[in-house]
């Protein structure tokens, strides 16, 4: 379920006021015309070519001219189920069905091509802008969609750590500390001063020197 101001689903369901009288008009008079819809070029080609690609016969030339129209019919039941949803959706403020979105306009984009392939083979101009108008408009919305998802699942996808850079050492972890004649491991910010060896011996020739004073006044 998503939230219906999302740019797909609006144009999504703009799309759907096309399709779902245009296709479901070619449909229905096709299916109740005494020709099988022969009557229309658009239908007439895409069972002719059909025909010649299967070498059928009359009976299933009508049979297919059938399916064909409905294809389409069915087609346009979706797309009036889903203008229904986003309708139901603006009122009550819930999210629409995504399935039902994404599938109808996946199985129009394919069924498309039973039509604009047989039209693009007979050459006729006005045929072919046609369904390619078609094709364009039901790309529109999928490419919307698909950007958005994308763009869905960046934001809810965790942020990962950041990693310190070159040098720098993560808080908390030891860091080696090369130290002038003391070598030793220690916490960042925890290092104590370290004593230089040339300091480390006047220390040591002072304590010498006042211990041979203090023998010196024993003996006296």
């Amino acid at each position: 379920m998503g939230t219906v101001s999302r740019l797909g689903s609006v144009n999504a369901a703009i799309i759907s006021l096309y399709f779902a009288p245009v296709w479901g008009g070619d449909g229905l008079r096709a299916l109740i015309s005494p020709f099988y819809g022969f009557e229309d070029q658009v239908q007439a080609t895409a069972a002719n070519y059909f025909r010649d690609l299967l070498e059928l016969n009359l009976a299933a030339l009508l049979r297919v001219s059938s399916i064909l129209a409905g294809t389409k019919f069915v087609i346009a039941i979706g797309f009036l189920a889903y203008l229904i949803d986003f309708a139901r959706s603006l009122v009550a403020g819930r999210g629409i069905n995504r399935e039902t979105r994404d599938g109808i306009l996946v199985f129009a984009a394919c069924a498309l091509m039973f039509w604009a392939w047989p039209a693009l083979m007979s050459g006729d101009p006005a045929l072919i802008r046609l369904h390619a108008t078609q094709f364009l408009l039901l790309l529109s919305p999928m490419i919307v969609i698909v950007f958005e998802n994308q763009i869905e699942e960046m934001k809810a996808a965790p942020e990962r750590p950041t990693l310190p850079l070159v040098g720098e050492q993560a808080p908390g972890r030891l860091q080696p500390l090369d130290v002038i004649g003391h070598g030793f491991d220690a916490r960042v910010g925890d290092v104590d001063e370290a004593v230089h060896p040339l300091q480390d011996h006047r220390r040591h020739r002072l304590i010498e020197r006042i211990g041979r004073q203090g023998e010196q006044v024993q003996l006296q």
